[in-house]
């Protein structure tokens, strides 16, 4: 069996995907509180509501409980000057190697979440039209990273 690569995501990611999780809770529970209203309004169904409330409770318990850590757990990553290899997944595992050579351009990202908790997205872009991101990374480790794949990516164009 292939190693895993070296390198963890920043453990704050748990923090941030939690707090994300729980703010999309809320607007789930907005829309069913909406239903109510609907129902009364329109007469729909009087089940709708509390269909609509269970359905978002256990949607969110584990979205909220278990997958924030769960993907800090399993998501790994290692740069190198020849490749990317990225791993994910807990349910279904991915690994993915990304040629230097594919690369076509790397961008970071900072959201408000993100921004609050230092950390930073790292995004590759490939020649394929296709993207990997590697989450919940220190900011500066990000820019970094970004400023060396930029650099391998130039040095492979080069040669």
């Amino acid at each position: 069996m292939e190693q895993p690569p070296k390198h963890r995501i920043d453990s704050a990611g748990v923090r941030v995907w939690t707090i994300s999780s729980v703010i999309t809770a809320l607007v789930l529970y907005l829309i069913a509180v909406g239903l109510i209203f609907a129902v009364q309004y329109w007469e729909w169904p009087s089940w709708l509501p509390p269909v609509a409330f269970g359905l978002v409770t256990v949607i969110m318990i584990p979205s909220v409980f278990f997958f924030p850590r769960l993907r800090w757990r399993y998501y790994r990553y290692e740069v190198s000057e020849k490749e990317v290899y990225l791993q994910s997944g807990f349910f279904f595992q991915s690994r993915t190697l990304i040629p230097m050579v594919r690369v076509q351009y790397v961008e970071t990202e900072e959201g408000p979440l993100l921004r609050r908790y230092g950390l930073a997205t790292l995004t590759i872009h490939t020649a394929g039209g296709e993207s990997f991101t590697i989450p919940a990374l220190p900011k500066a480790e990000a820019h970094q990273l970004r400023q060396q794949l930029h650099a391998w990516v130039r040095v492979d164009e080069d040669e």
